[in-house]
């Protein structure tokens, strides 16, 4: 899958190479929140005090994000990859038990031993909506690949080994600065990654990133604008023999 992604976004790249382009690199960290629901068990599938139940696994906490960006633009639009990293920070999960009338019971199990990473491959899509000299605003799609390990007692499934779903879509707004060569970038955010289980298509849920990254994004191929004069050039200075004054 992460070979397919890098294929479309090198044959995307492919169909530009004839136009006026620019290359950037960008890096990027922030803050995030990473909100999580999950249905652990499947609906039905067992019985408390005589009653079908199911069981719900929810969190939500911090996570401290660090994207790498390789992005090519001509024009107003923008493609690239976008390497995305998020070291997730909770530590605590609640099960909530229940049927479809009400909650049996709800507990909650902290774990300080919990340790989550998620990586995500994205193939990166951004058109310039607003531009004047120094400042664009610029949206983005982006389309990921994921993997990634979560360890504990009681945490969600590994990321990488018992997901059937194994890919994140996300929108952005950048808000870009330019000084030189280089562009200051403030990003609020949002990225849904769907989770189900390949053992029991029952046991799904989704996770949310929503947040704010900051970073740089650095112009690696300096473009000349067609529409500047052209420069002058200097009129060689004529040499005078002073004999032929003198005729």
């Amino acid at each position: 899958m992460t070979r397919l992604l890098l294929l479309c976004s090198l044959s995307t790249l492919s169909i530009f190479s004839f136009g006026q382009s620019q290359f950037y690199v960008g890096l990027k960290g922030g803050i995030d929140g990473c909100f999580y629901q999950y249905n652990a068990a499947a609906t039905n599938s067992y019985v408390i005090g005589g009653i079908n139940s199911t069981t719900k696994l929810t969190s939500r906490g911090p996570a401290i994000p660090a994207v790498i960006e390789l992005i090519y633009s001509i024009g107003k639009f923008r493609v690239g990859y976008q390497f995305e990293y998020e070291r997730i920070l909770t530590t605590a999960y609640s099960y909530k038990t229940y049927n479809s009338a009400y909650s049996i019971s709800d507990t909650t199990i902290n774990n300080p031993n919990i340790t989550q990473h998620f990586f995500c491959h994205n193939l990166l899509i951004e058109y310039q909506l607003y531009t004047n000299k120094k400042f664009k605003i610029v949206p983005d799609l982006s389309f990921g690949y994921f993997h990634g390990v979560s360890a504990a007692t009681e945490a969600p499934y590994d990321f990488s080994s018992l997901n059937q779903n194994r890919f994140k879509i996300g929108m952005a707004m950048n808000f870009e600065y330019q000084l030189g060569q280089v562009s200051v970038v403030a990003t609020p955010h949002y990225g849904l990654v769907p989770i189900k289980s390949i053992y029991d298509p029952n046991q799904k849920g989704y996770m949310h990133f929503i947040g704010l990254h900051i970073g740089v994004r650095i112009g690696c191929i300096k473009v000349q604008d067609p529409n500047a004069p052209a420069a002058k050039k200097k009129k060689k200075k004529e040499y005078v023999n002073p004999e032929d004054d003198d005729n």
